[in-house]
């Protein structure tokens, strides 16, 4: 009894924190008999399947090699779900680190939206810039209310390939 009680109480928590903080529209938390709640990417009974993310993307903030060339921070990956972060090695990608996407989804101009978790517990989204499909803009919040006092320029990030 004492399980599903606690049980029970995880995914009310979980199912109110996620309405609380602003979560994908179309990103809703099962109560099923889980013991964690279980967040679902596409409730709605359409056969639309989620975006995804092609390609290589490098972050706008740069580092210096030493002989002196310039290097993204981070070149970026994505899969269904995780945010992989790695740098480049002899032209192959190289995992550094990767954060566990909690929601995508499709916005309406024709772009997407990523909301996603580090493992220090960060909440953030990448969004499809409005006048370019080649950059993802970043915000260290999940609530689009927040965005503008958010946007962080040099953890947003442009296609490579």
């Amino acid at each position: 009894m004492r399980k599903k009680l606690v049980t029970a109480f995880s995914a009310a928590l979980a199912m109110a924190l996620l309405l609380t903080l602003g979560g994908c529209s179309r990103c809703e938390v099962s109560t099923g008999t889980e013991e964690a709640p279980v967040v679902n990417t596409d409730p709605v009974t359409d056969s639309l399947e989620p975006p995804s993310i092609t390609g290589t993307w490098q972050t706008a903030s740069m580092g210096y090699a030493d002989d002196g060339t310039m290097y993204p921070e981070y070149y970026v990956q994505f899969t269904n779900s995780d945010i992989l972060y790695g740098h480049l090695k002899n032209g192959q990608f190289v995992l550094d680190h990767s954060d566990k996407i909690i929601c995508l989804e499709a916005t309406a101009a024709e772009g997407v939206r990523v909301q996603a978790e580090a493992s220090n517990g960060i909440q953030y989204t990448y969004q499809t810039c409005e006048s370019d499909n080649d950059v993802l803009e970043y915000y260290e919040t999940w609530r689009e209310e927040d965005f503008p006092e958010m946007y962080r320029g040099g953890a947003s990030l442009s296609r490579s390939s």
